[in-house]
């Protein structure tokens, strides 16, 4: 830190942890690009997901991304800014539905994201292998 006194532009806070950060937010957006919202899941979609607020994403039908968000969350087509747009300031003025949908998240996360479902399901997919 002392060796970088002449940036005030930067600010040195203690490490950080993302669960802390991630219970911060009203909303969490998931911005997906068309041609690569199915190569894989993107890792911060479960910590959103269990941080238990309300999840907007950017991702076609079909994808595992829309699958995941549509239970919990609000799926958009990914460029439709005026969509997003919209669901950004109806969820802005929606305690309501806020809460709903981060609740539906967080039981998500715990229904098959936690330790126990992905050990359960590991478990299964031996069994059924063997």
């Amino acid at each position: 830190m002392a060796r970088y006194p002449d940036l005030p532009n930067v600010m040195w806070l203690p490490l950080q942890r993302l669960n802390d950060l991630l219970n911060m937010a009203d909303i969490h957006l998931l911005p997906q690009r068309a041609d690569v919202a199915d190569l894989v899941m993107p890792s911060k979609l479960t910590g959103m997901l269990a941080s238990g607020r309300a999840v907007l994403a950017t991702a076609l039908p079909e994808t595992q991304v829309a699958k995941v968000v549509q239970q919990c969350g609000m799926v958009y087509e990914p460029g439709d800014a005026d969509a997003l747009k919209a669901a950004i300031l109806q969820l802005t003025a929606d305690s309501e539905l806020r809460q709903k949908l981060g609740t539906a998240a967080r039981e998500y996360a715990l229904a098959h994201l936690g330790k126990v479902a992905v050990l359960t399901a590991f478990e299964s997919q031996l069994q059924g292998s063997g």
